[in-house]
């Protein structure tokens, strides 16, 4: 007798949502093991490598993350000798971000998604796909009544 059982696509899309979590979050803790530092901060400190003396503005842009958490992010990683505050040649009034020599020695030996494994591996997908996905994804918070606002801005609890 052939098996008649129809797929539950409800408990096949959690088990991807799971794959996906999982993969990210094993990323962060190899990063962390790696580097001493979350995948976050790490992701902040490829920023400054790749894009030279920044403000709080635009690296917290570049991150999708809220000021507050990035001024968090920026102590601990300026504490700890990775990052540097500096005042703009042109206009003092300007202070920006800077990678120290510390920091972008650290950085030197991560040899993995620069932007953190999730962003990067969404930045692969085609507009198409991107667009399918973040259609089906708001039909699934809308389904779920959460604020989005509060959470969009936040990096993953295993990434900070």
């Amino acid at each position: 007798m052939a098996d008649t059982k129809v797929p539950n696509a409800p408990l096949d899309v959690l088990k991807q949502f799971r794959v996906v979590f999982r993969a990210a979050q094993q990323h962060s803790a190899d990063i962390e093991k790696l580097l001493g530092i979350s995948g976050a901060q790490a992701w902040l400190l490829v920023e400054l490598r790749d894009n030279g003396p920044l403000k709080a503005g635009e690296l917290a842009a570049r991150m999708s993350i809220k000021p507050a958490t990035l001024s968090n992010m920026l102590l601990r990683l300026e504490e700890l000798g990775y990052l540097l505050r500096q005042r703009n040649a042109r206009d003092m009034r300007i202070v920006e971000v800077v990678l120290s020599d510390t920091g972008r020695e650290l950085i030197s030996k991560a040899d993995y998604a620069p932007r953190g494994w999730l962003p990067e591996a969404l930045s692969r997908l085609s507009s198409q796909q991107l667009d399918e996905l973040s259609t089906a994804l708001c039909s699934l918070l809308s389904v779920m009544q959460v604020d989005t606002q509060t959470a969009a801005n936040s990096p993953l609890p295993f990434t900070e």
